[in-house]
């Protein structure tokens, strides 16, 4: 294929395609429409096929946007043979997301890694490129599965270029996705290009077509065709300044014009129904001489697509559409919504767009499927279509209701100025100032963390469980004692509340509720299959208050992947921070750093500053308590700053846990108890603080017994059995007399689940090893301290490793200091060996899709794991493993 002027373009694309050393397989083409982008991909492709190179992929397709997985089914249906390769696992994850077999849709990592596994079988036997042109529109779902698969060919013989729009200003880029800008191009070529095109065109005309063009390749192409036609009139009616985009629909829609109009109908039908030119499985209405015609005036031309036929460019369609009288769209969106009947999340479209004045039959069927389609993480896909019903809604009550709900929605997807918008719509119609208190409370809380604002707000909202569920969660974060006596009034008050607010006010006020476990799994039991995202997340908060998450990560799996994307964003940034907490307990802290990273992630993309201090908390007490002072101290110093003027204790008491984390896995144990025994005085977070205090109070030789006691008092034992480790483990630091407290240590140690909380417990065995080791008993110490050291080096607690090993040299026990590959974690190893290469944090960080801040991190606890104080040490000591 001869392509004029993109020698750079297609070097880069070949040295993709043929996996040159140090290149990144894979290349997104990005640019504006016409620029070339298409022409430059099947260049691609072709000089991929005369290499012997097997090309999967195909092409997004607006209408199909919104249907999960449909990208993925065009990817694989070449191959499904493959698919009897692949692990059964993995081969019913396939088949199931691919709609051969019935069962719940898996999780998306199941999903990303099984289709990885069949591209994988299939590179077996021979080269394969991913091809995928208007990858913008590709499906929500299939997109996050190409992202896991773009980040991981590089073991296999696999390579994919893909073609987009162009690249956003506020959209990220995804480290090692290496997105390549296709300009216009340079004067000379679109001179050389329009010559060998019409060689014959006068030379005005060739100024002319070179100006409007501004070296858009399929300007230069079109405009000639239409200059001196009735097509062209559009086109010099444009004012100078016009886009080429303009310029092009402009072009288009002029030979559209000239199409009879029984052409021009049908023509409609198939562009307002997406991909039906182009999809054989659907195939258009549009009959072989007619194609023909639409191929000779350069509307549709032959392609690679399953029917051989597509329009010749995206802008075709809008071409089309744009041209059409109102009357002709209504008529044709009418008779695609009757085609529809079936397939409700496509009739509505149709049936909103057919509409010509307040209709209140069609504005409730586009809200009930807008709110079903919420249920099914598409939160933010339903705030347009309640726009719309509120619209066609006669009445200004309805259409007020309509908006309100539009509002919650986009708050929880994270689109916060879009439902701060749409309550102001709704203002506008409903003067009533009670209606969306609840959600501009919820605004305000998530974006600024104003918790006396939205507090105010509340109080001029009749008290119903979700004003209630709001001003709990206010109430948690200021701990203050008088917010939640009027909690506790205003839930007095209510009439028969529901039992999952009066299960949130017993656990979040810190009152002893012994029942609290079973009446939450009760509660999860009868969640209907309809429950919300607000819902769930209420009950996972309440899991995680009381250390009982790993009964339930299942559903906390389950709404991250649904909601994911489109869906309720906020609430899936919530549920980062619960399972980073999660895996914080379990002990896999690389999973509690991704967690928390995504989580972040999400809210700084979506305003959501509130979970955002939550996340920080939770990233600050990983490096607490992996001995990374310096990135502990930084984290509280943030959310302090942030916290302390809106008031919120709980953040601070969070912070002051990481400073305390932080001193004692230094051994400062006076720092430890002078930030501890501030928090304890007034927050009510106190209970999960107990340890750290018991301990640094006996460390610094004050009396503990006192915080013993009062723990007693409070029942906090019977709070979570997190807590009554906790207790018994604390009862057994302040105890005097050593036999006594070898018996409580071991008492903890005999508790029911202790091996869910790998930290803890090597916390306590280290406690009870060095308690046998001041008595001299060093047998005795030896099995757990030893215990303890294994224990630690698992979770990544390297400084508390080192103090466990420490001891364990005190009872006589000589350590092998020497590190083995076991010493690093699966990722730790990679981190190292490219740092050892010569790469900066940077570059290591876009290799492994890791922040760079991750990197340090890592880093960080890889020296001294290695025994090693600086970078230039890494190749040595990595060679001697």
């Amino acid at each position: 294929m001869d392509v004029i002027g993109r020698a750079a373009e297609l070097a880069a694309l070949r040295r993709v395609i043929d996996r040159d050393p140090g290149v990144e397989p894979n290349l997104v083409l990005h640019g504006d429409p016409g620029v070339g982008k298409t022409v430059l991909l099947r260049a691609g492709i072709e000089y991929a096929t005369a290499r012997g190179v097997r090309v999967l992929g195909g092409s997004g397709h607006e209408s199909e946007a919104q249907l999960a997985f449909a990208g993925l089914h065009q990817l694989f249906a070449p191959v499904l043979a493959y698919l009897d390769r692949v692990e059964p696992y993995h081969r019913e994850v396939l088949r199931r997301v691919l709609g051969f077999e019935a069962g719940p849709v898996p999780d998306r990592l199941a999903i990303s890694v099984a289709s990885l596994a069949v591209l994988a079988e299939v590179a077996k036997d021979g080269p394969v490129l991913v091809a995928v042109e208007d990858a913008h529109w590709v499906d929500h779902p299939t997109r996050e599965v190409m992202m896991f698969i773009l980040l991981r060919l590089r073991p296999y013989d696999l390579r994919a270029i893909f073609a987009r729009r162009p690249l956003l200003s506020r959209e990220r880029v995804t480290p090692s996705i290496h997105m390549y800008e296709v300009n216009p191009l340079a004067d000379v070529d679109a001179i050389e290009l329009l010559a060998r095109s019409y060689p014959d065109l006068p030379v005005r005309a060739r100024e002319q077509v070179l100006r409007y063009a501004a070296g858009n390749p399929l300007a230069l192409i079109e405009l000639p065709t239409v200059l001196g036609t009735d097509a062209a009139t559009g086109l010099e009616m444009l004012p100078p300044g016009a886009s080429t985009r303009t310029k092009l629909e402009s072009t288009f829609a002029g030979r559209v014009r000239e199409l009879d109009t029984d052409l021009r109908r049908m023509l409609l039908l198939t562009a307002l129904d997406g991909d039906l030119l182009e999809n054989r499985a659907h195939p258009t209405s549009l009959a072989p001489p007619l194609l023909a015609e639409l191929e000779r005036v350069g509307l549709v031309t032959h392609d690679s697509t399953p029917s051989g036929l597509r329009f010749r460019h995206p802008l075709v369609r809008s071409a089309i559409i744009d041209s059409a009288a109102p009357d002709e769209l209504r008529a044709a969106n009418a008779e695609l919504a009757e085609r529809y009947r079936d397939t409700p999340e496509r009739r509505v479209w149709h049936l909103a767009e057919a509409a010509v004045e307040a209709d209140e039959a069609v504005a409730a069927e586009i809200e009930r499927t807008a709110l079903a389609a919420s249920l099914r993480g598409g939160s933010g896909l339903a705030v347009p279509a309640l726009r719309r019903a509120a619209a066609l809604s006669p009445d200004t009550a309805d259409a007020a209701r309509r908006l309100h709900r539009g509002a919650e929605l986009a708050g929880e997807s994270g689109q916060l100025h879009l439902a701060q918008k749409l309550l102001d719509e709704a203002r506008a119609l409903l003067d009533d100032p009670a209606h969306g208190l609840v959600t501009r409370a919820r605004i305000a809380l998530l974006r600024d963390g104003d918790l006396s604002g939205a507090r105010r707000l509340l109080e001029h909202t009749p008290v119903t469980d979700r004003v209630l569920h709001l001003w709990l969660t206010i109430a948690t974060y200021t701990q203050d004692p008088d917010e939640w006596d009027r909690v506790g009034k205003a839930l007095a008050a209510v009439e028969n509340p529901d039992e999952s607010t009066l299960l949130l006010y017993d656990v979040l006020s810190g009152a002893p509720v012994a029942d609290a476990p079973r009446r939450l799994h009760t509660a999860f039991d009868l969640l209907p299959v309809t429950a919300s995202p607000g819902r769930i997340v209420d009950l996972c908060r309440l899991a995680t208050w009381l250390d009982v998450l790993h009964d339930h990560r299942t559903r906390l799996r389950d709404l991250i992947d649904r909601e994911s994307g489109g869906g309720a964003v906020t609430h899936v940034a919530a549920c980062h921070w619960f399972a980073a907490h999660d895996h914080f307990l379990a002990g896999d802290w690389d999973a509690a750093e991704s967690s928390a990273e995504a989580g972040l992630d999400l809210c700084v993309r979506h305003d959501l500053e509130l979970i955002a201090h939550d996340l920080r908390c939770t990233l600050g007490w990983l490096a607490a308590n992996r001995g990374d002072v310096d990135s502990a101290r930084e984290y509280s110093s943030t959310v302090e700053r942030w916290a302390s003027p809106r008031g919120s204790a709980l953040h601070l008491a969070l912070s002051a846990r990481n400073l305390a984390a932080a001193a004692l896995a230094e051994g400062d144990y006076e720092t430890a108890y002078a930030t501890l025994s501030t928090v304890a005085e007034h927050a009510s977070y106190t209970p999960w603080l107990l340890f750290d205090l018991v301990e640094s109070a006996v460390r610094t030789r004050r009396t503990a017994t006192a915080y013993v006691e009062a723990a007693e008092q409070a029942h906090l034992a019977d709070r979570s059995p997190r807590l009554r480790l906790h207790v018994f483990a604390a009862k057994a630091l302040s105890t005097p007399d050593d036999n006594t407290a070898i018996a409580l240590f071991r008492a903890a140690l005999a508790l029911p689940l202790v091996e869910q909380w790998p930290f803890d417990h090597a916390r306590i065995r280290l406690a009870l090893g060095e308690t046998h080791r001041r008595n001299h008993r060093p047998g005795e110490a030896r099995p757990e301290l030893r215990r303890a050291a294994e224990l630690f080096r698992r979770t990544g607690a390297t400084t508390w490793q080192r103090r466990a090993e420490q001891e364990l040299r005190a009872t006589g026990l000589a350590i092998d200091a020497r590190p083995t590959t076991d010493t690093l974690t699966a990722q730790q190893l990679e981190v190292a060996n490219l740092a050892a290469t010569g790469l900066t944090n940077k570059e290591i960080a876009e290799r492994l899709y890791l922040s760079p801040r991750t990197v340090s991190a890592h880093l960080y606890r890889i020296f001294p794991k290695l025994g090693i104080t600086t970078r230039s040490a890494l190749r040595d000591a990595l060679a001697s493993l």
